[in-house]
């Protein structure tokens, strides 16, 4: 027969379990703890060398970090020292860049002056091309005119031969030439002198008076006009006097006789005449001056012609 457990023994069997729980996990704890002490000890001399090995490897590495750190100073100097040398040679390398500048820019001037004495040289050139294009034009012309000349040479040569031959004729018709004063009246007394160009009156008046001269040219070599009508043949000759005559400062007009000949059907010159304004003379010795100028051979007469009326001028 089974007997009903009452709650004390309950709680006494529940007491015993518990502590008895305890107490066999102190002993397990002691047992591994004892075992794990047991296993893992080593003697005092082997911890001594790991801890004199620690040591060596602390030394070691503060001795590497010593050197380190000196390794580190001397390269931190070099390097202080590199960027020493490398500022000055900066500063040496930017004075050079600044030399090299200065040149540049002197340089660029320079340049700039070669440039602007290049064009004004280029100015000057242009202005030379047009001026030798210019002078090679006045050549050219030149030469065409130097041709002109030495037509104009031969043509002058020509008139020399020409005008040669004429100063012989001429000086030919001036031996020949002859002043004759004709027609004096009482108390007046002249004597003409003729040289290549003038006629000189040396007058002898007894009284005061004014007194003109018929001036006639009559050729002593023929004298043709190559003309066939009067009209046209005076023209010619009052366009191209063959004898001109000056009193003083006044030339005088000269008129024509003309004559018909017969062996080239032309007119020729007969006789040419001047008359003069009246010129006043004193008493006792006057002297005046006909000047004139002749082409061909002429004897030459004047006479003396008192004027009437209101005087034309006086010489």
């Amino acid at each position: 027969m089974t007997l009903l457990k009452t709650n004390d023994d309950t709680r006494k069997t529940n007491g015993v379990n518990v502590w008895l729980v305890a107490a066999a996990g102190v002993l397990a704890a002691s047992l591994i703890s004892f075992l794990i002490v047991t296993n893992l000890a080593a003697p005092k001399s082997v911890y001594a060398s790991d801890v004199s090995k620690i040591d060596n490897s602390v030394n070691h590495q503060n001795d590497a970090t010593t050197s380190l750190n000196n390794f580190i100073s001397f390269e931190n100097n070099k390097i202080d020292n590199l960027s020493n040398d490398t500022q000055s040679q900066f500063d040496s390398t930017n004075g050079l860049i600044a030399d090299a500048n200065s040149s540049i820019n002197q340089t660029q001037n320079d340049l700039s002056a070669v440039k602007t004495q290049v064009n004004n040289l280029k100015t000057q050139t242009d202005g030379l091309q047009n001026q030798a294009t210019t002078l090679q034009n006045q050549s050219s012309t030149l030469q065409t005119q130097t041709s002109g000349l030495a037509t104009q040479a031969t043509q002058v040569n020509t008139q020399l031969a020409t005008v040669s031959q004429t100063a012989t004729n001429t000086q030919t018709a001036l031996t020949k030439l002859t002043a004759t004063v004709s027609g004096l009246p009482a108390g007046l007394q002249i004597t003409p002198s003729a040289n290549s160009n003038s006629i000189t009156l040396n007058i002898n008046s007894s009284v005061a008076q004014t007194i003109a001269f018929e001036i006639k040219f009559r050729p002593t070599a023929d004298v043709p006009t190559s003309v066939s009508a009067m009209d046209a043949a005076l023209s010619a000759l009052y366009a191209s006097p063959p004898v001109t005559l000056t009193t003083g400062s006044s030339t005088v007009r000269g008129d024509y006789t003309l004559y018909w000949d017969t062996t080239d059907s032309t007119y020729h010159v007969g006789q040419i005449s001047f008359l003069t304004m009246g010129t006043a003379l004193t008493v006792g010795l006057n002297s005046k001056t006909l000047n004139y100028v002749t082409s061909g051979q002429y004897e030459i007469l004047i006479t003396p012609v008192y004027v009437t009326g209101t005087s034309t001028g006086s010489w």
